[in-house]
């Protein structure tokens, strides 16, 4: 069976087509579900508490049921809510910080294998600021087998709580781990999978010891396991004292700050964070508007020592991350998203200001880079994000 975080669009899923109501238990409860096109689909299942009012920014628990709620059989035909997010991409349903739920497709007939089938645990994409499991191109039917798919927030954190995404995904990884056999998979056969931001995602578990043992294969998209989209926390915390002096928060006393910024409408919150984070500028004149690009991406993990203790590329080479297989690809066109940065760029543009920009990590071989992605590569002109690029 394959496990998937993914993305699915609509609050309905093809009613038309489903015939049966297949129902599981599971830790969340139980559920009743839809079979389509000889696969059972649950979907909107809750894997962790909702990180609402005071529990914003605190680190992911598992989901409890109420008392009875084991006797009631639940709908798991409609799409959890997307989560709060700067940019909405691809989301077209309304959002909400109740938004730990995770979708699974299962064949319908039993595998013939005593363990159950494998299991896909698909971690989306979204540059770490959008994303949710109800955007159609991640609907599991397309797939062969099986997904489990779930939200993934990676929205903001309080100067004390970082990664909150990472503890989210892992907290999924755990449901996984105690359920998944109930759709008929084998959690001893999980491989977890991720596109870009999810990719990366994927690279933070291999490398944390907090994820290991609830995955025995890794599969990386577009998402190099190396030092990119990695913030430290002198940026962190730059970036969420701006934010909360723009709301009158305190920004020397951490646990005031925090209890200042939960107390603010979500809807305001991130309203507020999409126009006005604070960036470091760039000392590069032509960079007028960089602020507004490196908004772009302004609360990515950061190595904070627990969650993600090191940089990846770090501990690939020092041999201290999880010994799992691993295949690394690229997902075609993955980069023509970068279009969205042409605007604030204002011409010219120096190649070094550029990979820097676009690439915001210091990399050892930047000369090598430049010579290899030359003006004349692009028809003179680096903003245009859509030029050819020839043939070596």
């Amino acid at each position: 069976m394959k496990t998937a975080y993914t993305l699915h669009a609509g609050p309905y899923i093809f009613a038309n087509e489903s015939v049966g109501s297949p129902i599981v238990s599971t830790t969340s409860g139980r559920f009743s579900g839809l079979t389509i096109r000889q696969t059972n689909v649950w979907v909107g299942i809750p894997y962790a508490a909702p990180l609402i009012d005071i529990l914003r920014w605190q680190k992911a628990q598992p989901y409890v049921m109420n008392d009875g709620q084991n006797d009631i059989i639940q709908d798991a035909t409609h799409y959890g809510p997307a989560c709060p997010q700067i940019t909405r991409g691809f989301i077209s349903e309304l959002s909400n910080e109740d938004c730990l739920y995770l979708n699974v497709w299962a064949p319908r007939t039993p595998s013939l294998k005593r363990k159950g089938y494998p299991v896909q645990l698909w971690i989306h994409g979204g540059g770490f600021i959008q994303g949710s499991s109800s955007i159609a191109i991640y609907d599991g039917l397309s797939r062969t087998n099986a997904a489990i798919q779930g939200n993934n927030p990676f929205i903001m954190k309080g100067r004390t709580i970082a990664n909150q995404g990472i503890t989210d995904q892992r907290i999924g990884m755990k449901w996984v781990q105690d359920n998944i056999a109930q759709f008929g998979g084998d959690k001893n056969s999980v491989i977890i999978m991720g596109q870009s931001a999810g990719a990366f995602s994927v690279c933070f578990h291999i490398v944390s010891p907090l994820s290991a043992g609830l995955f025995r294969a890794a599969m990386v998209e577009s998402g190099p396991c190396d030092a990119y989209s990695l913030r430290d926390k002198s940026f962190a915390y730059s970036a969420t004292n701006s934010l909360a002096s723009i709301f009158g928060c305190n920004t020397t006393n951490a646990t005031q700050q925090l209890a200042c910024l939960r107390a603010i409408n979500s809807s305001l919150l991130v309203a507020v964070a999409r126009n006005n984070v604070y960036v470091p500028p760039a000392t590069s004149p032509p960079f007028q508007n960089l602020e507004k690009v490196s908004n772009i991406l302004p609360f990515n993990p950061i190595v904070d020592g627990v969650e993600i203790p090191v940089f990846r590329l770090k501990a690939f080479l020092s041999g201290t991350f999880n010994k799992v297989p691993i295949i690394i690809g690229a997902t075609r066109n993955e980069s023509l998203s970068n279009a969205i940065y042409t605007q604030f760029f204002t011409p010219p543009t120096s190649a070094e200001d550029y990979l820097t920009c676009t690439l915001p990590v210091v990399t050892f071989n930047n000369s090598e880079l430049q010579a290899a992605y030359a003006p004349n590569h692009f028809n003179g002109n680096y903003t245009q994000a859509d030029a050819p690029i020839p043939r070596a």
